[in-house]
């Protein structure tokens, strides 16, 4: 018996609803669980339900495990207390433990990162690894982690990639490496682009707009986004060509730099995502040379809304961003290179036209169901 709307025409031996695959969702879910892995998890499961028998295996904690399993973790680093709990090897063995048992009843299971090796059938979605963690020693999204540690977790992740029937990354730069640095298998990673969470309900229109240029830049950690060469290249904006040039700085819990905020500079701190969709409309040139983009959502949605974007020319950003086309890539830290890619680009007269007439293609891919298409087609892979 097979379902039609089953991918391949794959048949479920656990007859999850309409015959279609019995899917397992294994996460290690926030608390509030939607923000979890910037939104990714809970709109890719949604689109998933849609397509698959989709049965939620974790990973939820009660509150008072959560906080004595971060009181277990927790230390001082520079000056200030952090844990990771989540990477801590109690946490991992009784998750371990946890998704073995909840498992057993599905075809196959899709892990949000790399939880653990279980006997059923499963798949990893990865936009980051710990051969990259090595490499990018000045990432901070880890200050509880050393070198030792890394080195440790990355052993354990070899070993769950080598049970795995396959691994999904996010982009094609990630999956290169995954090949080429940790030495997975070239069939058996699979390259799939999340969905965006901020896309415009319909296709963007050209801006009317006067007044001065303004610049946005969003994301949570200011440095590891490179927002101090932003700031520094828009003063320099500022002194020269550009004296009213505005700023608008999102993401961040705090002002992350010292001093007050620079009169010129917006800054709106934490935003929801319906904000964040509209602070697109209202500028002319997203600007985020990150140091690390394990794929880059906030680009999409960007380009996705017409605004053309700034980029390194680094990770995957070079996927999403096309010098000349929908924007530019700085090559390293200086302010004033990026200072003279702002004036080249505010300067280009069709650039916005372009991104804009653009952005129909971008939305059509950026959907979390083309995401959960793609998902399903490799789970089905795996069954054969």
């Amino acid at each position: 018996m097979t379902d039609e709307g089953s991918p391949s025409g794959v048949t479920s031996p656990h007859q999850g609803r309409s015959g279609r695959i019995a899917l397992g969702f294994a996460c290690a879910w926030d608390d509030p669980p939607q923000p979890t892995w910037s939104y990714t998890p809970w709109h890719l499961r949604a689109a998933l339900r849609e397509r698959a028998d989709v049965r939620d295996v974790g990973l939820t904690w009660p509150r008072p495990a959560r906080m004595a399993l971060k009181a277990m973790a927790a230390h001082r680093h520079e000056g200030r207390w952090v844990s990771g709990w989540k990477h801590h090897p109690v946490t991992m063995g009784l998750a371990g433990a946890r998704l073995r048992r909840a498992t057993a009843d599905c075809d196959v299971v899709l892990q949000i990162g790399d939880l653990a090796r279980l006997r059923t059938p499963y798949l990893t979605y990865q936009d980051l690894s710990f051969d990259l963690l090595r490499e990018e020693r000045e990432l901070r999204h880890f200050p509880h982690l050393d070198a030792s540690r890394i080195a440790r977790l990355r052993e354990r992740q070899l070993e769950i990639y080598a049970g795995a029937a396959g691994v999904l990354a996010m982009s094609e730069w990630l999956a290169a490496h995954l090949v080429r640095v940790t030495g997975l298998p070239a069939d058996k990673v699979h390259v799939v682009n999340p969905g965006c969470n901020a896309l415009p309900e319909v296709p963007p229109a050209l801006p009317q707009r006067s007044g001065p240029a303004r610049l946005l830049f969003v994301g949570k950690d200011f440095t590891t986004k490179a927002g101090p060469q932003v700031l520094a290249a828009w003063e320099i904006l500022r002194r020269s060509g550009y004296p009213g040039i505005e700023l608008t700085i999102a993401g961040p819990a705090s002002w992350p730099m010292p001093g007050p905020v620079p009169d010129g500079v917006t800054f709106l701190g934490r935003v929801p995502l319906e904000r964040v969709a509209a602070l697109y409309a209202e500028h002319d040139l997203f600007v985020l040379p990150s140091h690390f983009e394990g794929y880059g959502i906030v680009f999409v949605e960007a380009l996705a809304h017409g605004l053309p974007c700034i980029g390194r020319n680094r990770c995957a950003m070079p996927e999403l961003i096309r010098p000349g086309d929908n924007g530019s890539l700085v090559s390293g830290d200086s302010p004033e290179e990026l200072a003279t890619l702002i004036t080249e680009l505010l300067s280009d007269d069709g650039l916005r036209d372009r991104t804009v007439r653009q952005a129909p293609s971008v939305i059509e891919h950026a959907t979390w169901d083309r995401a959960a298409e793609e998902t399903v087609a490799v789970a089905g892979k795996v069954l054969g």
